[in-house]
Formats: structure tokens, C-alpha cells, sequence
């Protein structure tokens, strides 16, 4: 069976992507809200490249963390 972790090494492509976005450009987006831009203003690496998707994933992923 796979695991269903995954870690934000994993879904970063280094701006391997057509479609990749800095950290910079994903924090002015009009298509996050303010909350969602708190999120990923923690998750995202500012020398990434992300597609939309990728930033939603790693959203996804920090909000629903095991509480430890």
C-alpha cells in the first residue's frame, strides 16, 4: 500500500512546470483569500516555484496535520 503522506519536497518541482509561480506572485493572486494567503505565506519557500495546484496541495496538507 502507498502511504498517503506527502511532504512539500515531494509536490515542488523547481519550476519544472510551464505554469510555476514564485512565492511573490501566489501572495498578490486575487484567487486566494486573506486566510488561505496566511497559510501559504507559512508553507510556501520564497525561492519555490509552485503551480496553482501545488500551493493548494501544500494548504491542504498544513491544514490538516495531525495535532501532535
Amino acid at each position: 500500500m502507498s502511504s498517503k503522506k506527502t511532504n512539500a519536497s515531494e509536490l515542488k518541482r523547481g519550476g519544472e512546470e510551464q505554469n510555476a509561480f514564485g512565492k511573490k506572485q501566489i501572495m498578490g493572486s486575487v484567487l486566494f483569500s486573506p486566510k488561505e494567503k496566511d497559510v501559504l505565506e507559512v508553507v510556501l519557500q520564497e525561492s519555490g516555484s509552485y503551480s496553482l495546484e501545488e500551493a493548494k496541495k501544500l494548504m491542504k496538507l498544513y491544514l490538516n496535520k495531525e495535532v501532535i
